[in-house]
């Protein structure tokens, strides 16, 4: 029997994610089960970029994640349904998806991960504060222990009464395409409420803002397969936001203007605003790992105006409703249902 606790501090110690990484690889998993209390665009992001695309494909895997106050991001849901190995679950989710405002009857706060190897006599389960979010999983500051069982006997000692246990909540769990749907359109209307209330599809921009944001969705990984992407597309016309104002005819694989970002980490970092061959305007973004963000994948991208400079910020979707909530105004649908706008 092997005990790890870590907790999250810099890059030189695990994480939960690194963990459960690190105990995948010594079971060599047949039976993968996540039970999470939420789940978001960056966390299935980061878990991907740590374990690999080839994870979904050779590794039979469980998911039982909750919805409640509407904290798991309906598209990170239906990421996992669409996996053909992967089976997904929702703690009382017939119940909470019909409550207003999401709220739960009883609060699903879980945040652990059983990795199985029966035929091996392998066992391990991470367990700890961390949520499935790039957050939770290895940037802020979380605590957790890993424990390791090499044989049935260890493994019954230690683990099964808590695996048996979740198996009790997934067995009386709601599959989760059976909710999906209703779950994603009832999440779209009420969150934020401001974005709900003050949504409009494209039209003509206005500018400049000295506070606006887009939602960064899901974000090609530009930089290859195993590092977060930073290059993201804008409406077109999202640059006046930042004080331009190209002309209507200008050419496919024009500069727009130079933006210099201002990050949490490292020096101020300037990158051309384009105008891409598919008429909509692109910008690299700071390198995550080196300007104090881990993914921007499913969050909540925010630009304010520092003089000649733009403070940049990523947040996720309930950090960027309890910031930023009360203060949206002209909220923009982009046709691929990213939103983006200014705030007050």
């Amino acid at each position: 029997m092997n005990i790890s606790a870590f907790i999250h501090n810099d890059l030189t110690t695990p994480t939960t994610l690194s963990e459960i990484k690190r105990v995948h690889d010594w079971v060599s998993t047949k039976d993968f089960f996540g039970v999470y209390a939420y789940a978001t665009q960056s966390g299935v992001s980061s878990f991907e970029l740590a374990l690999g695309r080839n994870f979904w494909t050779h590794t039979p895997s469980r998911w039982l994640f909750g919805l409640d106050y509407g904290r798991t991001q309906p598209q990170a849901l239906r990421f996992f349904c669409e996996q053909n190995n992967a089976e997904v679950r929702v703690f009382d989710g017939s119940w909470v998806v019909d409550q207003r405002g999401f709220i739960p009857r009883r609060d699903f706060h879980a945040k652990m991960s059983f990795l199985l190897n029966p035929s091996a006599d392998r066992y391990g389960m991470i367990v700890g504060s961390g949520n499935f979010s790039s957050n939770g999983l290895r940037r802020s500051v979380e605590a957790g222990a890993s424990i390791c069982a090499e044989d049935r006997i260890e493994y019954s000692g230690n683990l099964e009464a808590s695996l048996n246990l979740a198996n009790s909540l997934w067995d009386n769990a709601t599959p989760a395409d059976c909710i999906l749907d209703v779950y994603e359109d009832r999440w779209n209307a009420s969150h934020s409420g401001a974005i709900a209330e003050n949504q409009s599809h494209d039209g003509v921009i206005h500018g400049p803002e000295d506070v606006f944001w887009i939602e960064a969705g899901y974000v090609t990984k530009n930089r290859g397969s195993n590092r977060p992407g930073n290059q993201i597309d804008f409406p077109r016309g999202m640059g006046r936001y930042f004080g331009f104002n190209p002309p209507e005819d200008m050419p496919p694989n024009s500069v727009i203007g130079e933006i210099t970002f201002e990050t949490p980490v490292g020096a101020p970092v300037s990158y051309n605003l384009r105008l891409g061959n598919n008429m909509m305007e692109k910008i690299s973004l700071p390198i995550p790992e080196t300007h104090g963000f881990d993914i921007y994948d499913g969050k909540y991208l925010i630009f304010q105006r520092s003089g000649s400079r733009f403070v940049f910020r990523a947040l996720e979707a309930d950090d960027f409703e309890t910031v930023f909530g009360d203060r949206l105004s002209e909220v923009k649908i982009m046709g691929s249902g990213r939103r983006y706008g200014h705030i007050v």
